[in-house]
């Protein structure tokens, strides 16, 4: 798995195919969650996480094990083989998968590392090599601990991804996930049946007949991680809707339907736009930045929903046909 800071990033493409056709499933996972937050913990790129989570973690970590761990994360990138982020999509419990980190065997502590990082391994990763059973203690000592923090606001966040497995089922029920999939993240976006995934070192790859896994993280606004390249499936992570307001608020359970699916900012976008307007009144009607309204008016015209044109001198955006019929559909 590979982190890195949102500022440096491109783009990877996964070509997904006819939207129509997609096989898209939600997992609750949360060692992606717990990995995410540790990352940030040790020093590594930033996810937005919420400060006095960052506290909990630091001071229920053991010095000697995060000391160990630390060399691995700085503040641009954090390379962790895949052996060692056992995200748990399968559904086994945080406890199992720590067992079976610390099972894992130097020949496969050396080998994932090589994998992630071919030729003569970085300067922080050769003490722990020296010494694999000593280091993969220390470092399962550093997740024990951490979940031990974080457990506790991973059971508070059930109706946030309750509600989320909620959204993704109803895109696709309605043929929406294309709208869904534009929908994830500021740093997942959708176009022309492609998803565009932030990234370092950007590559292409093709879904094929592979479903999609959705992961909804319980750690940072800015937190990203995928895997595109298991044979049976792709896998995609992203901040939970409604995040910020974990533990601050009761979450809302009546609202309605293309709120659940696109957002409030963009369900509001959509119904204001039963008649064309301007980007300057729409911002104005929405009491929002114009820059904010026309990001997410871009999001909302990747997904087909909307549209602009030319009148005169004026440049009006208004819904299109698909986003009338998922307005009516939704209300």
């Amino acid at each position: 798995m590979t982190t890195a800071a949102p500022e440096r990033l491109r783009h990877t493409e996964l070509v997904v195919g006819d939207p129509d056709q997609l096989r898209v499933t939600v997992a609750p996972a949360p060692m992606a969650s717990l990995i995410s937050l540790v990352v940030d913990a040790l020093g590594g790129p930033r996810q937005g996480i919420a400060p006095p989570w960052i506290s909990a973690v630091r001071r229920a970590l053991p010095g000697d094990a995060a000391q160990a761990v630390t060399p691995m994360f700085d503040r641009t990138r954090a390379f962790l083989p895949d052996c060692l982020t056992p995200l748990g999509i399968d559904g086994a419990p945080v406890s199992e998968q720590l067992a079976e980190l610390a099972d894992l065997g130097p020949d496969q502590l050396a080998t994932g590392v090589a994998q992630l990082m071919p030729g003569d391994p970085p300067r922080q990763w050769r003490a722990a090599l020296r010494r694999p059973r000593h280091w993969l203690g220390l470092y399962v000592q550093v997740l024990a601990a951490a979940w031990h923090a974080y457990g506790p606001i991973w059971q508070q966040s059930t109706t946030l991804r309750t509600r989320e497995t909620e959204r993704i089922g109803a895109a696709s029920v309605t043929g929406t996930l294309d709208v869904l999939l534009s929908s994830l993240s500021t740093r997942v976006r959708y176009h022309e049946q492609t998803v565009y995934l932030s990234d370092r070192l950007p590559y292409r790859v093709e879904l094929g007949a592979r479903p999609i896994t959705l992961v909804p993280l319980v750690s940072g606004s800015g937190a990203s991680v995928f895997n595109l390249d298991e044979p049976d499936r792709v896998w995609l992570g992203y901040p939970v809707p409604g995040l910020a307001r974990l533990g601050r608020e009761r979450v809302d359970r009546t609202t309605d339907s293309l709120t659940l699916l696109v957002g409030p900012l963009r369900a509001a976008i959509l119904r204001v736009l039963e008649r064309p307007t301007t980007m300057g009144r729409l911002a104005d009607h929405l009491d929002a930045g114009r820059s904010t309204a026309t990001y997410h008016c871009d999001q909302l015209a990747m997904a087909g929903l909307v549209a602009r044109e030319r009148r005169g001198r004026e440049v009006r955006i208004g819904r299109t046909l698909r986003g009338d019929a998922l307005v009516d559909l939704m209300s």
